[in-house]
């Protein structure tokens, strides 16, 4: 009998911790599309794990690998979907997961939360990056991102997630 109740609470646990994290969106081909043109020459070490905000508006991406990353982080790119094309309202050059989509806005647009370290910044914090009616702050270290400390939102991409290959493995189709 302990051992089912073990089991059953376990089982409840592992349900919350699902529910909580959102669920990657599924394989969008206009988004593999514009991402293999952006990746150019560097789609086999390209990685991406994407997120769309829950009014499915924009697609945040964060790009992985040599050719996007460097000491200070890696890129994000911000994205509206019109229909099954894709527009870039932001490309933040320098940022760490989490990336978290803030309850403070910016010109109608939600700020979002990155974490700054590296690249000369010993102790890392969390930037609020926002939009200044056109496009996202390009950089979260400087003005207008500001340091921010317990700013309620919701995590869109976790720091723990690998991301998925640009291309294909060779042995998948």
């Amino acid at each position: 009998m302990k051992t089912l109740i073990a089991a059953v609470a376990l089982s409840l646990c592992a349900s919350a911790a699902v529910a909580q994290a959102p669920a990657a969106p599924p394989e969008d081909p206009g988004l593999v599309a514009y991402l293999r043109q952006r990746a150019a020459d560097a789609l086999d070490t390209t990685r991406y794990t994407a997120a769309n905000t829950p009014d499915g508006k924009t697609t945040l991406v964060y790009l992985t690998g040599p050719n996007w990353c460097g000491s200070g982080g890696c890129r994000l790119l911000v994205l509206d979907r019109r229909g099954a094309t894709y527009r870039s309202v932001g490309e933040i050059g320098v940022a760490r997961a989490p990336i978290r989509l803030l309850e403070r806005q910016s010109h109608g647009r939600r700020d979002l939360g990155v974490q700054v370290a590296g690249g000369g910044i010993v102790d890392g914090y969390e930037a609020a990056v926002p939009f200044d009616g056109r496009r996202y702050a390009r950089n979260p270290t400087v003005a207008p991102s500001v340091r921010i400390e317990d700013a309620p939102g919701e995590t869109l991409i976790r720091a723990d997630e690998q991301g998925r290959p640009l291309v294909p493995a060779p042995d998948k189709p």
